[in-house]
């Protein structure tokens, strides 16, 4: 799998998972390429833990054992063995992530819209002991374009200019799943129109 299927295979995972859990998906797929190198790691190809999810004294299901890098606060490395969770297959490993996300202290990433501060709350929330690990996400997000995915799923309202009858309008437009809206109303208004409805239907009727 090359770089940019694999950010589009964890993307649209991550796209699809959002209206139920809330989780920017460039904060998932930045995770995923740190945590796995790009699905390359034995972690990620062995046992479909893309993000070093460790099994913990709660986890029932199957683990996989690895050795992993930690930090200390001072920033010094050190390698420990662990037990991570293991999953059948692709879908299974993301959905895992989300799941695991469901834990008390990361409750405080749902509904948040600002890719930086997802990032700086993740390694707050005691995710990876890496003292760079929030700089590290985020450098993944804006050099790969990563919160384009971001604008699929949240609503992004912006100022733009338009022009009628060549004459340069200002007005409101919707970016919401990779679509454009211009607000009806304000369309009206720059030519001399005003908006009622019928039931769904927008009616028109000069000034």
């Amino acid at each position: 799998m090359t770089n940019k299927e694999f950010i589009e295979t964890i993307g649209r995972a991550a796209v699809a998972e959002y209206e139920r859990f809330k989780i920017l998906p460039s904060l998932t797929i930045a995770q995923a390429i740190l945590e796995s190198n790009w699905g390359k790691s034995l972690l990620s190809q062995k046992a479909f833990n893309f993000f070093g999810m460790k099994a913990g004294t709660g986890w029932k299901g199957a683990t996989y054992n690895s050795k992993t890098q930690e930090q200390t606060k001072a920033g010094q490395a050190f390698t420990v063995n662990a037990a991570f969770r293991a999953y059948p297959n692709v879908q299974a490993g993301i959905r895992g992530y989300y799941v695991f996300l469901q834990f008390p202290r990361y409750q405080n990433l749902k509904g948040v819209t600002d890719y930086k501060q997802a990032c700086r709350l993740i390694k707050a929330d005691g995710w990876a002991t890496d003292v760079r690990y929030t700089e590290k996400l985020i450098s993944l997000i804006e050099k790969y374009g990563l919160d384009k995915y971001d604008e699929e799923v949240l609503e992004v309202v912006e100022k733009c200019k338009i022009i009628i009858n060549g004459k340069e309008h200002t007005v409101e437009r919707i970016l919401k799943n990779g679509n454009n809206y211009i607000k009806i109303r304000d369309v009206a208004e720059a030519i001399g129109y005003d908006v009622t409805s019928k039931g769904n239907v927008a009616v028109l009727t000069k000034k």
